[in-house]
């Protein structure tokens, strides 16, 4: 299966996703939340996408080819993560 994976990493602070708050705040910009459970992980619809989130930052965007595109949908997650700052 094609996709793209991304992993947020910080040399400074351990990144860990709070995955509840990241699924509202997807849903109030208007992301369909597939799946959600607490601590394991987050899926989510973005632009026609399965996009797969864990708790340790590594996002797996299924069928995307375009890394351009993958780093737009990663830095939306992260933005409301609150990890956008860490992983930038």
């Amino acid at each position: 299966m094609k996709g793209i994976v991304i992993s947020g990493y910080s040399w400074d602070r351990k990144v860990k996703l709070d995955l509840t708050r990241t699924a509202q705040c997807l849903r109030e910009r208007g992301y369909t939340v597939k799946k959600l459970l607490p601590g394991m992980m987050l899926i989510i619809e973005m632009e026609g996408y399965e996009t797969s989130v864990y708790p340790s930052g590594k996002i797996i965007i299924k069928l995307l080819e375009d890394a351009k595109k993958g780093e737009e949908l990663a830095r939306i997650i992260y933005d409301c993560a609150g990890v956008l700052e860490v992983v930038s």
